[in-house]
């Protein structure tokens, strides 16, 4: 008799716990549809700023793939050249509850785990900040360095994504990396 009330609670709370699904994923599923133009193969240059001028760095392909039914996105590099240099890679979500977007970025040289907040700040440029997460870094002389990470969609085919950093909780920013990123034919 016990399982057939577990059987017949089971039931009857099925529907309820499909449609709070439905409901729950609804938002992030809209959020995160903003990266649709995002998603593939781009041919990737990376430059790093020096001296008030951009050096070309390295060459990747970067691959943005959706996960977990579409409510992530996560960044891969393949065929680094040359393959010596720092590497981040990063995944983005949709935080619902806080009405933010938050982008985790690790990388392979002191395998951290930065994290990011923000939003777009227009249609075409999405920008996070890592501010408000408590993972900045260490400087040398006891600081500590922020970064802002802005994407920007010039045309369906063509992006820049430009890494800055703060060393006064982001009253300036500084540029110090660019990847421009052309859509792979």
């Amino acid at each position: 008799m016990k399982k057939l009330l577990i059987l017949i609670s089971l039931f009857l709370y099925s529907p309820f716990l499909m449609a709070q699904t439905a409901d729950v994923e609804k938002i992030p599923l809209e959020k995160m549809a903003k990266f649709k133009s995002l998603l593939g193969h781009w041919n990737t240059v990376q430059y790093s700023y020096e001296n008030d001028a951009w050096i070309q760095i390295a060459t990747s392909i970067v691959t943005y793939n959706k996960k977990l039914k579409g409510k992530l996105i996560a960044e891969e590099i393949h065929d680094l050249m040359p393959d010596n240099i720092f590497i981040v890679e990063t995944f983005i979500s949709y935080d619902q509850y806080r009405n933010l977007y938050r982008l985790a970025a690790i990388d392979d040289t002191f395998g951290l785990m930065d994290i990011y907040e923000g939003d777009f700040i227009s249609s075409k440029i999405f920008q996070v900040t890592n501010l408000s997460a408590g993972t900045n870094f260490p400087t040398d002389d006891g600081g500590e360095m922020y970064f802002r990470l802005t994407f920007t969609e010039i045309d369906n085919n063509t992006r820049e994504f430009l890494v800055e950093r703060s060393t006064d909780n982001g009253n300036t920013w500084s540029p110090m990396n660019m990847n421009k990123m052309v859509r792979e034919k």
